[in-house]
């Protein structure tokens, strides 16, 4: 039989409460009847588990079973016709197809009864052109704590805690997030060509199965693994589009997204990320490992966030840029400079004020900016000063 055209169909299995034997009964039932296709990972919670099942059709929407010899035929039946006889298989209250239920009776639901997993092990982020101040600047008001290690121009963070949704705008940003929960990882990659942008940096965001399984069991090679193998490739390929998008910025990763999406393994997963030239470790302080030596833990708050921003800001620094930022100079230095500035800003605002040029509002608005930026380079060289002080003791 021709693997090449197929469709699908979308089962539900509700289970009353929570069932964490649901998958298996599942499973088993499908395939004793030779149904293929694929399960899902279950969604429970205290009054409900659902699992969600994909099986193959022909073109006709004639059910595929698999043969005792691996080989592929037509069930003579309709799923309508055989929902009662699965239902009864599997032991659930209610079998729904498309959404709608066709045999059982459906699982009510009262009150607040969220059927969705929480993210479980942590938040990991790592990549190039990835500021450490952005990522407490998008977890302010979050609890939890962010975690980093810099090596060179790549940082490897590491949220223990509240994950959070981070918002990225560096020029040439190449970055993969990693998370965990329900039964998938979701992976995104964060990437950038423009100077600033104030819009979200995923550019594709792809939800990788941990729970998924085929049904039958099938042999290697067989035509059953083969309409397997396309079935998977068909639900759990990454979104063509967006695919697109990604190889405008960062070719490497999109065809990385493709062949991850063929493999569907954590072991698929680290080659992904080795071959971006990212840590294969990401994948185990996702899951929840203790972190290596060599971790710093940074500030939450805003003001340090806007500090952390700063002191980026003037690492980069080039050219002129290193002399309005007054890079690498010494308190006495920062001190002595910032005195100059403000004796020099009184001098001019003396000579603004009786020439009458520039108005009053322009001159008040120069002046403050002026003083600003004396003051806080003053502050900074002062601090710089009593730090090397304490240190000394």
């Amino acid at each position: 039989m021709n693997t090449e055209s197929f469709d699908l169909l979308s089962l539900g299995f509700e289970f009353e409460s929570r069932d964490n034997d649901a998958a298996r009964k599942v499973f088993e039932a499908l395939d004793s009847l030779g149904l293929i296709g694929y399960l899902g990972a279950p969604q429970l919670s205290d009054q409900l588990t659902y699992v969600p099942v994909d099986l193959a059709t022909d073109s006709q929407g004639s059910l595929l079973v698999a043969t005792a010899a691996g080989g592929l035929a037509k069930h003579g039946l309709s799923i309508e016709d055989i929902a009662e006889e699965l239902l009864e298989a599997v032991g659930a209250q209610a079998l729904s197809l498309d959404g709608t239920v066709v045999a059982g009776t459906e699982v009510e639901v009262t009150g607040d009864d969220d059927a969705a997993e929480a993210i479980s092990g942590n938040q990991v982020v790592a990549g190039t052109h990835l500021l450490a101040s952005e990522l407490v600047l998008s977890s302010l008001g979050h609890p939890g704590v962010w975690k980093i290690r810099q090596e060179a121009e790549k940082i490897l963070a590491v949220r223990e805690g509240e994950p959070v949704e981070i918002r990225l705008g560096q020029k040439l940003l190449r970055a993969i997030e990693l998370k965990s929960s329900g039964g998938y990882i979701r992976i995104s990659v964060h990437a950038s060509a423009k100077t600033f942008q104030f819009q979200d940096s995923n550019v594709v965001e792809y939800w990788m199965p941990t729970e998924d399984r085929a049904v039958p069991m099938a042999a290697t090679g067989s035509e059953v693994a083969r309409l397997q193998g396309r079935l998977g490739a068909q639900l759990y390929a990454a979104d063509s589009e967006e695919l697109l998008e990604l190889e405008r910025f960062w070719p490497e990763a999109a065809a990385g997204i493709v062949r991850l999406a063929k493999l569907r393994s954590l072991d698929g997963l680290r080659l992904f990320l080795k071959g971006l030239g990212l840590p294969e470790e990401m994948v185990d302080y996702m899951r929840g490992e203790p972190l290596a030596e060599g971790f710093t833990e940074l500030p939450h708050s805003l003001p340090a966030g806007l500090d952390l921003a700063f002191e980026e800001e003037m690492a980069k620094a080039k050219g002129v840029m290193k002399l309005v930022y007054r890079t690498g100079w010494s308190p006495a230095a920062l001190i002595s400079s910032s005195l100059v500035a403000i004796g020099a800003g009184a001098l001019l605002n003396r000579w603004m004020k009786n020439s009458g040029t520039p108005g009053t509002g322009w001159r008040r608005t120069i002046m403050y900016f002026w003083y600003s930026d004396a003051g806080f380079y003053l502050a900074r060289g002062v601090r710089q000063a009593l730090d090397a002080k304490l240190n000394k003791r």
